[in-house]
C-alpha cells in the first residue's frame, strides 16, 4: 500500500512533521487519540462552542486568545463548526445506540447541543433572520483582519442586545450556507431532542429562507452591496457541485419544516438541472466542494425516498469517489462506503482511511512541510506529509507538496559578552533576540519595533546591549539591546546597505559595506561607537556595477570588483592593486566572495560550471592566497586537465554541488561550510572534498550557513526555521525560530476533521471496538 510505504519512508527521514518523527502519542489507540484532540479543542479552539480551526498558540504556554485581541481564523469558523457538529452528532448517535455508559451519552449530547448553539448563534448575532455570519470573537474593538487593514476589514460588525459582547465577521459565502445547513441537518436527525429539535428546525428554516425568499441570492447586511448567488455562475441547465449544495439545502429545509416553498424550490432545481435520469456528472479535483457534496449526499441518501433521484445522486457520488478514491481521505471514504457497501476496492480504501487516522498527529501545531524534496513521494500525499490550510484540506490539499514554510534566517550574530544572547534576522527584515541560547521558542523576542527600516544584516557588540544593523535605508545602532535605535551617520553615497561588522580586535570600530563602497568608524570609545566615519574606497573609480568585501582580520584587506575588474588593498597601506577576478569566459560567477577570518590575503570565489551531460551541479571553487593577485583553477589549469583527461578530468576537480555563500570556520581555516538543497556541505581540506550532513534537519535544504564570532556553534537557515550544530556541522538541532506567520508566532489546527471521520466510521461499523482500542504498530 502506497501510504504505508510512504509512512515508513518518512519516519526514517526528516522531511515529515516533527510530531511523527519524535512524538509517539500519535500512535495512541484511535479512541484515546479522539479524546486527546477533543480536549485540545475544548481548551484552545472554542468561542462559546464556535470552532476556529486555526488558532495562534502563545509560546509561553498561556491560554489562546479567542477575543478580538487575538488571532484565530474566525472567517471560516462557521464552516468548521458545522462539520464538527456533524461529527459530534454521529458520536452521540453511536454512543446511544451502542449502549455506552449514561454519563458518556449525556456528555456527548451536551457537546452536540453546544456546537449547534454556536452554529445557530452565527445567525442570531447578525440581528437579521437567516443572515449568517462567518463567525464571531468575544469582546470589543478591532479584530485581527481590521488591525491588518485587510480587504475584509469592513465586514466586521459589533453585535447588539444580548450579543453586544461579540464582534462578528460578515460577508458570508455560499459555502458558509452549505456547510452550516448540512451540519444542522445531521444534528436535527441524529442528536436534536426536545426543545433543541424545534430550535434546529427554526435555524434550518431561517438559513434556507434567506436565499429561497430572495431569488437564490444571499443578501448582505448592507443592501447596497452585491449579494452572493447561491447557485454561483451557472448556465441554468448543467448540474455541478454548487447546484448540488443548493438542492440539498432546499431538501433539508422541507424535511425539517414541511414548508411548501422549500419543496417547490427543491423540485424546481431538480427539473431545471436535469437531475432525474442523470447519467453523467462532471467534477474536478476540488477538496472543498467534494467535502460539501459528500456530506450533502450522506444526508440526501437518508432523507430522499424517490428511487429515481437516489439513482441520480448515486451518479454524483460515484463521480466524486472516482476522483478522490486514492486520496486516503477518511471522511470521504467512510461516507462513500456507508452508502455503497459493495463498492469495488472497498478493502483497500478502508485500509487507507484507517491508516490516515492511525497516523494522524496529536500535536496539531502547523509545521513546515516540503515533501517535494523526497522523490519517492508523490501526490496525493499522506495527511501528515501534506500542505495544510486546515484539516479539511480546503485550499491546501493532499496534492500540494509544500506549504507553511518558514521564512529563512539570513543572518546571525552572537554577543561577545554572553554567547547565550543571539541575534537573528529573517528574509522579511525582522530582527529577533534570544536570551537563552535559542533553547526555546519563547526565548526569541522581536527587537525591531523601533527600527525604522527592515534589516539585511546584523552584528552583535562587545556588550549584550550593543547591536548594529544594516537596513534597507541605511545603518542603525542600538545601545539598549534593540529597545531603541539610532541611525548611524554614514555618508549618503546613494548605495544600499549590504553588511556591517565589528573590527575583530577593536570592539569600538565598525565596518559598513554598501553597494558603492566600504566605510570605517573612528574609535572615540564606547560612548561614541559609530558616530564618525571615513570612506575606505573613495579613491576607487566610479563603476556601474560594484562589489566590495572587507577582510577585517589584521592587517585587514578590501576586495573590490568594479565593472568586472578586481582591485585590492591592505588597510595598513594606501595604494590599490589591480588584480585578477574570479570570472572566466565560461560559467556564471556566484554572487559572493568569502574571506578567511584568520588571514585577509586568503579568499574564495566560485563559478557555476556549464552543464555537462549527466554531471549535475558543478562548481569551480577558486582560491587566492595573495589578496586576489592570482587565483587557482584558472583557464591554463583547466586546459591542461582537459588535454590529459577530457571533461571527466575537469569534472573531477570541480565541486559536485552548488555552493550557497560558503563560510570559513573561525577555529580552523581549512574547514568550510556551505548550504545546499541536500543539506549542509562541509569541507575539511580547504574546499577540495566535501561531505553532506543533514542529521536533525527537518527540511534538509540549507539556504544560509553562519559561523558568527564569539561561539563555536554553527547556524543554518532552512525552510523549517533556524538550526544549530554544536559539533562542527555533523548533527543539527532546532534553534526554535520558525517564522511561518506574523513575526515569531505559532499556530495550530484543532483536529475536528479526525473526530468527524472517526465517529462516522464507528457509527457505520467501519471501525470496530477492537480496532478503536488498539495502539498503532508499524
Amino acid at each position: 500500500m502506497f501510504f504505508k510505504k510512504a509512512f515508513l519512508l518518512l519516519t526514517g527521514i526528516s522531511c515529515c512533521m516533527a510530531s511523527i518523527a519524535f512524538d509517539t502519542s500519535w500512535k495512541s489507540p484511535l479512541a484515546e487519540k479522539e479524546k486527546i484532540l477533543e480536549a485540545n479543542i475544548v481548551e484552545r479552539h472554542s468561542i462559546l462552542g464556535l470552532y476556529p480551526s486555526q488558532v495562534q498558540v502563545p509560546l509561553d504556554g498561556s491560554p489562546v486568545d479567542n477575543t478580538t485581541s487575538g488571532i484565530s481564523n474566525i472567517a471560516h469558523s462557521v464552516c468548521w463548526t458545522a462539520n464538527y457538529l456533524a461529527g459530534a452528532s454521529y458520536r452521540y448517535a453511536f454512543l446511544k445506540k451502542s449502549g455506552a455508559p449514561e454519563e458518556e451519552v449525556t456528555n456527548a449530547k451536551l457537546r452536540a447541543d453546544e456546537l449547534f448553539e454556536a452554529v445557530y448563534r452565527c445567525q442570531l448575532v447578525t440581528g437579521v433572520r437567516g443572515l449568517q455570519s462567518r463567525g464571531y470573537a468575544i469582546g470589543h474593538g478591532e479584530s485581527y483582519e481590521e488591525r491588518e487593514d485587510a480587504d475584509t476589514r469592513n465586514d466586521w460588525h459589533q453585535g447588539e442586545g444580548e450579543y453586544s459582547n461579540l464582534r462578528w465577521r460578515g460577508d458570508p459565502s455560499h459555502h458558509n450556507y452549505s456547510d452550516a445547513i448540512h451540519g444542522l441537518c445531521q444534528y436535527y436527525d441524529l442528536a436534536a431532542e426536545g426543545p433543541q429539535k424545534e430550535r434546529a428546525r427554526e435555524a434550518i428554516d431561517a438559513l434556507a429562507s434567506r436565499w429561497v425568499d430572495n431569488d437564490f441570492m444571499i443578501q448582505k447586511l448592507d443592501p447596497n452591496r452585491m449579494p452572493t448567488p447561491i447557485l454561483g455562475l451557472t448556465d441554468g441547465k448543467t448540474l455541478n457541485t454548487r447546484i448540488m449544495m443548493a438542492i440539498a439545502g432546499a431538501k433539508y429545509a422541507h424535511h425539517a419544516t414541511g414548508k411548501e416553498k422549500f419543496l417547490k424550490t427543491y423540485q424546481q432545481l431538480i427539473q431545471q438541472y436535469g437531475v432525474r435520469g442523470l447519467k453523467t456528472f462532471r467534477a474536478g479535483k476540488d477538496f472543498d466542494d467534494a467535502e460539501h457534496v459528500f456530506c450533502h449526499l450522506e444526508n440526501l441518501f437518508r432523507i430522499e425516498k424517490d428511487p429515481e433521484l437516489l439513482a441520480a445522486y448515486r451518479v454524483v457520488l460515484d463521480e466524486l469517489w472516482k476522483i478522490h478514491k486514492d486520496d486516503g481521505q477518511s471522511l470521504f471514504t467512510y461516507i462513500y462506503m456507508s452508502l455503497t457497501p459493495d463498492a469495488p476496492g472497498r478493502e483497500k480504501a478502508l485500509q487507507e482511511a484507517l491508516f490516515t487516522l492511525q497516523t494522524w498527529p496529536t500535536d496539531m501545531t502547523i509545521k513546515p512541510v516540503m515533501s517535494s524534496l523526497n522523490p519517492d513521494l508523490h501526490p496525493p500525499y499522506p495527511v501528515y506529509a501534506a500542505s495544510w490550510d486546515n484539516e479539511y484540506m480546503w485550499k491546501g490539499s493532499l496534492l500540494n507538496p509544500n506549504g507553511w514554510l518558514s521564512r529563512t534566517v539570513m543572518d546571525v550574530a552572537v554577543s561577545a559578552e554572553d554567547p547565550m544572547v543571539i541575534y537573528a534576522i529573517d528574509t522579511s527584515g525582522d530582527v529577533y533576540q534570544s536570551r537563552d541560547g535559542a533553547q526555546t521558542a519563547a526565548g526569541w523576542r522581536v527587537i525591531d519595533r523601533h527600527l525604522p527600516s527592515k534589516a539585511v544584516a546584523i552584528e552583535a557588540g562587545h556588550k549584550v546591549r550593543f547591536v548594529f544593523a544594516a537596513c534597507r535605508d541605511g545603518f542603525y545602532g542600538s545601545s539598549t539591546g534593540g529597545a531603541e535605535w539610532e541611525r548611524l551617520p554614514i555618508p549618503d553615497d546613494g548605495g544600499e546597505a549590504i553588511d556591517i561588522e565589528i573590527d575583530p580586535e577593536n570592539p569600538f570600530v565598525l565596518y559598513a559595506t554598501t553597494s558603492k563602497g566600504i566605510y570605517r568608524s573612528a574609535d572615540f570609545g564606547e560612548e561614541f561607537i559609530g558616530k564618525k566615519w571615513e570612506s575606505l574606497t573613495s579613491e576607487l573609480p566610479q563603476a556601474d556595477k560594484s562589489y566590495f568585501k572587507i577582510a577585517s582580520a589584521k592587517p585587514g584587506r578590501i576586495y573590490a570588483i568594479l565593472d568586472g575588474v578586481g582591485f585590492t588593498r591592505r588597510l595598513d597601506e594606501s595604494d590599490w592593486t589591480r588584480t585578477e577576478t574570479v570570472a572566466q569566459p565560461y560559467g556564471e560567477v556566484y554572487p559572493w566572495l568569502i574571506a578567511d577570518p584568520s588571514n585577509p590575503d586568503r579568499a574564495f570565489g566560485a563559478i557555476k560550471a556549464p552543464e555537462m551531460v549527466g554531471a549535475g551541479d558543478l562548481t569551480n571553487l577558486r582560491e587566492t592566497q595573495d589578496g586576489g593577485v592570482s587565483w587557482n583553477n584558472d583557464l591554463k589549469d583547466q586546459y591542461e586537465r582537459f588535454r590529459q583527461g577530457g571533461f571527466q578530468a575537469i569534472a573531477a576537480q570541480l565541486v559536485p554541488f552548488a555552493l550557497t555563500k560558503p563560510v570559513i570556520s573561525e577555529e580552523n581555516p581549512q574547514v568550510i561550510y556551505s548550504g545546499n538543497k541536500v543539506g549542509i556541505l562541509k569541507s575539511t581540506d580547504g574546499g577540495k572534498t566535501w561531505k553532506v550532513f543533514k542529521q536533525g534537519l527537518d527540511i534538509p535544504w540549507v539556504k544560509e550557513v553562519f559561523v558568527p564570532r564569539n561561539t563555536n556553534w554553527i547556524f543554518a537557515g532552512t525552510p523549517a526555521g533556524l538550526y544549530i550544530s554544536k559539533d562542527n556541522g555533523e548533527n543539527w538541532e532546532s534553534g526554535n525560530l520558525v517564522l511561518q506567520f506574523e513575526k515569531n508566532t505559532r499556530r495550530e489546527i484543532g483536529g475536528a476533521a479526525y473526530i468527524d471521520a472517526y465517529w462516522r466510521a464507528r457509527y457505520y461499523g467501519l471501525i470496530d471496538e477492537e480496532t478503536a482500542s488498539a495502539p498503532y504498530r508499524d
